[in-house]
Order: structure tokens, then sequence, then C-alpha cells
């Protein structure tokens, strides 16, 4: 038991804590944009638990992002692990478990992708009904605004019976939204061990 503490203390502390900060990061915005007030006429046309979790996993997508390519800077590592000399062998351990840490990361890029890309489905499923709604709705009213040629609206779908596919690729969001899903997708499946 001593030296499973010893051995693997300081691998389980160092995940859990990346963990915690992405649980606290992804709650903290997702109830940011739940329910702030500048985010009210939005949260009508969208939705609000879709824009919520959109805009949750994408602050998680950007700390994950930021942390992935640390663990395979390999000049980095050796900066660290000579300057940490007096560290215990056990908190060096750590840095020699560079790829592993890598992996975890890109797990996590993968899982808050897939819930960016559900909730901003979603999200333009709404907007696109919100456009067809008639009559006194709010949802109508606000997708009116301004119906200017050069004007700024909350609504980004401009015609009046959408549809949403060939709306997704007239927004200049839907197609790098699209584009750096699909590079996403190849880096995944180049990284497996079956194609590498």
């Amino acid at each position: 038991m001593v030296d499973w503490i010893t051995n693997e203390a300081p691998r389980w502390l160092v995940l859990s804590v990346w963990i915690i900060a992405n649980i606290i990061l992804f709650v903290i915005t997702y109830l940011w944009y739940l329910e702030a007030d500048e985010y009210y006429y939005l949260r009508r046309l969208t939705g609000s638990v879709s824009l919520a979790c959109a805009r949750a996993s994408a602050a998680c997508l950007k700390l994950n992002t930021m942390l992935i390519l640390l663990p395979v800077c390999r000049k980095l590592i050796s900066i660290i692990r000579g300057s940490c000399a007096c560290c215990p062998q056990p908190l060096r351990r750590q840095l020699d478990k560079a790829i592993t840490y890598h992996q975890y990361l890109a797990y996590m890029i993968c899982l808050h992708s897939a819930i960016h890309i559900g909730a901003h489905c979603f999200n333009f499923e709404n907007l696109a009904e919100a456009q067809r709604a008639k009559g006194d709705d709010l949802r109508n009213y606000l997708s009116r605004l301004p119906f200017s040629p050069n004007g700024s609206w909350i609504n980004p779908i401009r015609t009046t019976d959408p549809e949403p596919i060939q709306e997704l690729f007239k927004t200049i969001a839907g197609i790098s939204g699209v584009v750096i899903t699909l590079c996403l997708i190849l880096i995944v499946t180049s990284s497996t061990e079956i194609i590498r």
C-alpha cells in the first residue's frame, strides 16, 4: 500500500486536479451563459441549455487545447526534469508519463468537441425555427431585428424559410466549424495504432 501511494499517488493527483479544473470551468461557464442578462435574447432564440452547453464545452476545449502540446515538448520536459533535482523521484517520474497525459487530453478534447457540436446542432435548428416563427412570437421579432443589408442582428439566419444545412454553409462560423471538425477527425483517425 505504501508503495502504491509513493508511486501512483502523484499521477492520480495530477489527473484529479486536471479533471476538477475541467469540471469547475464547465460549471462556471455553463451557469454564466444560463443566467447572464446580456444573453437573455440569444437564449430565447437558441434555447438556454444548448447555448450554455456550447459555450461551456468551448471553454473546456480552449483549456485542453492549450495544454495538449505541453506533454510532448521534449525540451521543456528536459528543462523541468533538470530543474527539479530536489523533487522526490515519484514526482519526477510523472514527466515520463507525458504521452499518457497527452492522450488523456486528446480524449477530453474529443468529448468536449462532441458536446460542442451537438449543442450547436440544437442551436442552429432553434435559430432556423425562430426564423420560421409567425405572429407576435418574441423569437419572430428578434429574428427580424434589424432587417437591413449591413445591419447587426441576433439571428444569423436571414431567410424566412431556411434549410438548416444550407444555412450552416452560409456562415463563416459554420464553415470553419465543419473544417475544424474534419481536421479533428483526421487527427484522431491518424493517431490510432492501426493507421500509425
